[in-house]
């Protein structure tokens, strides 16, 4: 069988999490898929010895993204976490499924994708958790929300008429724009803190293997808000790139990397780099020890906040980008920051 794409294993996350149904293609596209089937009929043996190598190759145990049997799940809601006094908090009254938390860097608003109609669309609240509503209406569904700094754009990945997921931004007036035209899933988006740019992971051809067998990377790039302009920044077919975070003064860039293994979601023995945020000057922050995933620059000051993952769940963990020093803060994973001391986190 092919291989599950990075965002697939995101999107079954979610699902674990909220018992989500699975997203269902979109007739149209499924139309359109069958006429190219049918208009490329002359291939047909070619692709079917195609997979069958690739088949051999995947019994192999080549380089895949499928969901191990014993992935952890975050089925405990979502809790506010002082990383001082050690305070927490469950987020109550949330809509079924609520995930991929994410905060505007002025706190005054917080977007997460959630079950509504049978789909996953978008919503925002205050960081109180009072006035819950949505805000997309996706025919396909919408993900992984990223909010502008001053909480007045909402991001998201979902389909538009293409065939894989893509930027897309809500205005203040309701209005949905499509920033990129990725040909595979894109993925963690975090938007800059001068409100220009968004931040986000595209899966990218790995090297070769053996017979033609080719897994994925990650690559970090940047969409331009205004003009939809698109800047690769790091990763490629040697080395994978993603979780993305700006620093709050929006120089510097941070994003894990190491080995994505077969039937694991993360990266194992995982290092956290950073990067000026044109792309140069990459250097390694600290490697390690462990299976890591997610990362979040903090809205002032110098901590990223990352999840290991501890045996059947998750630790949240926050390192201080001047020394070095790292401490585990709480249980839960897919941190992100509510103010300068204080993490949402889901268990």
């Amino acid at each position: 069988m092919p291989n599950d794409t990075h965002e697939n294993i995101r999107r079954l996350l979610a699902d674990a999490a909220a018992d989500l149904p699975v997203l269902a293609p979109a007739p149209e596209r499924t139309v359109r898929r069958a006429r190219r089937h049918a208009a490329a009929t002359f291939s047909v043996l070619a692709i079917a010895v195609g997979l069958a190598v690739g088949g051999l190759v995947t019994a192999a145990g080549p380089f895949t993204r499928s969901m191990p049997a014993h992935q952890p799940r975050t089925r405990g809601g979502a809790w506010v976490v002082d990383t001082v006094t050690g305070s927490e908090t469950r987020i109550g009254h949330l809509p079924r499924g609520a995930f991929w938390f994410d905060v505007s860097q002025d706190a005054s608003s917080v977007a997460f994708s959630a079950q509504s109609h049978g789909r996953s669309q978008i919503y925002l609240m205050a960081p109180d958790g009072s006035d819950v509503h949505v805000v997309t209406n996706d025919p396909y569904g919408a993900d992984e929300p990223a909010l502008s700094p001053d909480g007045s754009l909402v991001a998201y990945q979902g389909f538009g008429h293409e065939d894989h997921r893509n930027v897309f931004v809500v205005e203040p007036d309701g209005r949905v724009r499509q920033l990129t035209h990725e040909r595979q899933d894109v993925a963690a988006l975090t938007w800059s803190p001068d409100g220009n740019s968004i931040l986000y992971s595209v899966s990218v051809p790995n090297e070769p293997a053996p017979f033609g067998f080719n897994g994925e990377n990650m690559r970090l790039k940047q969409v331009n808000v205004a003009t939809s302009q698109v800047t690769a920044l790091v990763g490629g077919r040697r080395t994978a790139a993603d979780f993305g975070t700006w620093s709050s003064d929006g120089r510097r860039i941070a994003y894990m990397t190491g080995e994505w293994l077969s039937g694991s979601y993360g990266f194992e023995s995982a290092q956290i780099w950073l990067m000026d945020a044109n792309g140069s000057h990459p250097h390694q922050l600290i490697a390690l020890d462990g299976h890591a995933l997610e990362l979040a620059w903090a809205p002032h000051g110098n901590a990223l906040a990352f999840s290991l993952v501890e045996g059947d769940g998750y630790g949240t963990y926050v390192i201080d980008v001047s020394t070095g020093e790292v401490r585990r803060v709480t249980s839960g994973g897919f941190p992100v920051w509510l103010d300068a001391h204080t993490l949402i986190v889901e268990r």
